[in-house]
């Protein structure tokens, strides 16, 4: 259940049309009735070619596991219609900029930037691109951020 607060401060918007949502939202309805046209095919068989929802192992923990084909999608058909808006955050563990042993970020070509290093959430994790749980970045960030350390007072 949706808090009502939420509706009342605008947090999330609720509407019995597509087109209602999407002038609550500002947005315009013929993008938005095209967008759900394109993806509610692809939900129903279970496949995002957009953003790869339910395509990994997270994902799929995330979503519903009673629900087939893809617990992470569904048409959206039946109103009423909610929409809320994101924002990224701060926070992420599923990818950075790529670093070599010594912290040092590396260019395109794979070579050290003079003077950039990178850790935490700004780095490549060695998890290659998985999330594994709450805190797994910690480490990370703990490691190379000495491992930096020592670099930079070695040079």
């Amino acid at each position: 259940m949706i808090p009502p607060a939420w509706i009342d401060r605008g947090d999330v918007k609720r509407a019995d049309t597509l087109e209602a949502l999407a002038a609550l939202c500002g947005i315009d309805p013929v993008g938005l009735r095209a967008t759900i046209v394109r993806f509610n095919p692809n939900a129903a068989v279970g496949i995002d070619p957009d953003f790869g929802r339910g395509q990994n192992v997270h994902n799929r923990h995330r979503g519903d596991p009673g629900h087939k084909p893809n617990g992470c999608l569904a048409p959206i058909e039946r109103p009423p219609f909610w929409a809320a808006a994101i924002y990224p955050g701060d926070v992420g563990t599923r990818g950075g900029i790529l670093c070599d042993e010594h912290a040092r970020a590396l260019d395109p070509s794979g070579e050290p930037v003079p003077g950039l290093y990178a850790a935490g959430n700004a780095a490549a994790t060695v998890m290659g691109g998985l999330y594994l749980g709450a805190g797994c970045g910690i480490g990370n960030a703990a490691v190379f951020g000495y491992v930096a350390g020592l670099h930079i007072g070695s040079v």
